[in-house]
């Protein structure tokens, strides 16, 4: 590396990266760093945080039978989780479309209700009604593998809501 790429890299971290970490904790992200988030994704291919998910889900949502509020079964929890980190098999699009579908209204699972039924109730990823009970985070140099090897990314920053990442923003040193 010459010293004008390393002189731009160094203006990245200090006069643009950094600075925008400091304005979303101001915003009330919370930092979470790259190897944090490596624990919680399990492998390079995954990009959810799965500990921050889990317990959101379970945070936020409930459903009413009989007059009495329950929580999702655990299994329905896992089963949310994986369903949302699903693979390209149906081509980006489509797949785009079933995610972007889940996180806007949320997916249905079963649950055994009190008689022994079987009832579907509505999950949701995010509490858009009341967006106070979300976790916000943001995380720097966030490496994802891709299946090929051939499409690997390291955004600068991702932002994440409830342990989903929502949007990447790329950094510049000022002279770009």
């Amino acid at each position: 590396m010459d010293h004008n790429n390393q002189t731009d890299l160094y203006l990245e971290k200090n006069a643009s990266q950094q600075p925008a970490i400091d304005l979303l904790r101001a915003m009330g992200y919370a930092y979470i760093s790259p190897d944090d988030c490596a624990m919680q994704r399990g492998s390079g291919y995954h990009v959810l945080l799965r500990d921050i998910l889990r317990g959101q889900l379970r945070k936020i949502n409930r459903y009413t039978y009989a007059g009495a509020e329950n929580e999702f079964s655990a299994a329905n929890i896992e089963r949310a989780m994986e369903d949302l980190d699903e693979s390209l098999t149906d081509g980006l699009v489509r797949t785009s479309e079933k995610i972007y579908d889940a996180l806007l209204l949320g997916k249905s699972y079963p649950e055994t209700v009190g008689d022994g039924k079987m009832l579907s109730f509505n999950l949701k990823y995010i509490d858009w009604e009341h967006p106070e009970n979300n976790l916000y985070h943001v995380t720097e140099e966030f490496a994802v593998e891709s299946q090929d090897k051939q499409h690997n990314a390291r955004p600068d920053l991702v932002l994440f809501i409830n342990g989903i990442p929502f949007a990447v923003i790329e950094c510049k040193a000022p002279q770009i």
